[in-house]
């Protein structure tokens, strides 16, 4: 396997700082490259943790190497690298990637895992990808198409995606206001795209994530208009020296409010 046959070629460097569509346009070309890398290596190998492990850490490789010599002056923070904060304190320019989130379910063989690359400038998010590479699925902030904000409909309630492991108490009381329908999901990405199809109406998560795990999908769905907040309303942090996050929700802006309106009073 080469990861040089993987390296993107349409984005030109830059010389001076680079336009918020070609830090979008990189995080596609690298968020669909690493995961045709990893499709290439999980064709290569049986299911199991070798193949969890090695994808892991060859998809860490390929992916911020290849940040280093396109953005060779930003600083970057994966889930595989150290997570000393020193090197990123201050950066004004932040890459914050997954370079396989949902490794368990790659190393079994299936469908919910991605690979997430996104850009924090000055502590806010300014462009991401999410590749579902099992799935065919690729997504960026700059040119994912705007879901509509239609209001929540009394009758038929709310269908919301969570996850398969963590499921958040704050659907009873959800449910004691609306009708609620869950679908769990494995990957925080896979998640966040069946909201920003239309599949679901919200993604809630009170389980803990760190920002590599939310800021590309964050990023994918502020470009679709969707609002991402924590639960109590306040923003996603991005950039701290403690990537920890305990909560999210992504909704449409109508769908947001409704949910917050029943958690919050």
């Amino acid at each position: 396997m080469s990861a040089a046959r993987n390296e993107p070629t349409s984005t030109a460097d830059t010389t001076g700082e680079p336009t918020l569509a070609e830090d979008a346009a990189l995080a596609r070309e690298l968020a669909d490259a690493t995961g045709a890398l990893l499709l290439e290596l999980r064709d290569d190998t049986g299911p199991g943790r070798d193949r969890e492990y090695r994808g892991d850490a060859e998809a860490h490789e390929f992916l911020v190497g290849a940040l280093q010599r396109h953005r060779p002056d930003d600083a970057v923070l994966s889930e595989e690298g150290t997570q000393d904060p020193a090197p990123r304190r201050g950066a004004h320019r932040l890459w914050i990637v997954d370079p396989l989130d949902g490794s368990s379910g790659y190393g079994r063989g299936g469908d919910e895992w991605g690979v997430h690359v996104a850009l924090v400038v000055d502590g806010a998010l300014a462009a991401g990808a999410v590749s579902l590479p099992a799935r065919g699925e690729l997504a960026d902030s700059a040119t994912v198409a705007p879901l509509p904000d239609t209001p929540v409909d009394p009758e038929r309630g709310l269908t919301i995606t969570v996850s398969r492991s963590r499921p958040p108490v704050e659907l009873r009381r959800l449910a004691a206001v609306f009708p609620v329908r869950t679908v769990a999901l494995s990957a925080a990405g896979v998640k966040t795209l069946a909201v920003v199809d239309g599949e679901v109406d919200a993604y809630l998560h009170s389980g803990g994530q760190y920002e590599w795990d939310n800021a590309a999908p964050a990023a994918v769905a502020v470009g679709a208009g969707l609002r991402v907040t924590r639960l109590d309303g306040s923003p996603l942090p991005f950039g701290a020296d403690d990537p920890y996050s305990p909560d999210l929700l992504i909704a449409r802006p109508a769908v947001h409010d409704a949910i917050l309106d029943v958690l919050l009073g």
